[in-house]
């Protein structure tokens, strides 16, 4: 297991791979990836470096450069700031450094740093509007683009669905919550299983989505929303982006939103009852990827009885809560 000083090497180790010139490197975290925000002596220029030690499936060499290029293709092809990615000096987007004992290599990726705060209460009228046009603006341009044939990126669909619930009954083994609770949820799962399943994937409703457009993944520069951390991206329905944005919103902002979006992007007839199916969807895969903490559980534990009272049991019984 690496230390904070440890993976600093790592990362002063990778930036040799690069024309940059930096004064000190900040560490901000470690989940799926370790992050440190790079200072240069140019006050105004700084940088993002993501070392990737997550063995997930999704986290391989291919697919982190599938992200990096639609990053690329978005910074090219849209007015949207995002974090673009820094090619090295073999022009390539990935620089594999070795570790510190040699044994193995890790992937390491670079971007430019996007400005800006991170909002820690409840969104404005203005802010959601922003945020709206936002989103919008990231399902038109994945409308337009072609592609690549090569492009691969998680699928967001009913096999990731029972993914995600099976990694929740993990909470029923360690008796967190109950077999009642557990029973809810499975039958929400195959009810929204259906709904997906009913779905059609047109160019209209199913793209490239950031998967992960909540709170701590935007930020505000000058009451402009700007997205940041694209690492959960991936194929899936469009309501299932605005779904998961829905997670940390209140009811009158969702509106707020719906009512700005749907000015740009035409919605289905349907689409009260398809967001909330995937509203719950989001909670289910939410709290799936916070079972993986045991640090969580606790909190999952206590918070997991109110959830299944306030939506999980309303869904079923076709009462609507999403923007009522």
């Amino acid at each position: 297991m690496f230390s904070e000083i440890d993976y600093e090497v790592i990362a002063k180790e990778s930036l040799k791979s690069y024309s940059i010139i930096y004064e000190e490197l900040v560490y901000l975290g470690k989940s799926d990836n370790v992050t440190f925000q790079v200072n240069t002596f140019d006050e105004g220029l700084k940088y993002l470096i993501k070392i990737h030690i997550s063995t997930n499936s999704i986290k391989t060499k291919n697919v982190i450069e599938s992200e990096l290029i639609w990053l690329e293709a978005l910074a090219r092809e849209s007015n949207l700031v995002i974090p673009t990615p820094v090619r090295n000096l073999k022009e390539e987007l990935i620089t594999e450094i070795s570790t510190i004992n040699n044994e193995e290599k890790i992937n390491m990726t670079l971007y430019n740093w996007v400005n800006g705060e991170v909002l820690n209460r409840e969104p404005t009228k203005n802010e959601t509007t922003s945020l709206a046009l936002l989103m919008a603006a990231l399902h038109k341009h994945s409308i337009q683009w072609n592609i690549p044939e090569d492009f691969k990126r998680p699928i967001y669909d009913s096999d990731n669905l029972y993914t995600s619930l099976s990694q929740l009954k993990e909470l029923l083994n360690l008796e967190l919550i109950t077999r009642e609770d557990f029973a809810i949820i499975e039958e929400s799962v195959r009810k929204i299983s259906n709904v997906i399943e009913s779905q059609k994937s047109s160019q209209n409703s199913w793209g490239i989505i950031h998967s992960d457009l909540h709170e701590s993944n935007y930020v505000f520069y000058n009451d402009s929303s700007r997205p940041i951390d694209f690492s959960n991206c991936g194929h899936g329905f469009y309501l299932f982006d605005i779904a998961e944005t829905f997670m940390h919103l209140s009811i009158e902002n969702r509106k707020i939103f719906i009512s700005t979006y749907s000015n740009v992007h035409l919605l289905q007839e349907n689409y009260i009852e398809v967001l909330e199916a995937f509203f719950i969807w989001s909670i289910v895969r939410t709290f799936a990827f916070h079972t993986l903490n045991p640090d969580e559980h606790k909190s999952l534990s206590e918070n997991f009885p109110s959830i299944i009272q306030n939506y999980f049991i309303k869904y079923l019984r076709e009462e609507n809560f999403l923007l009522s």
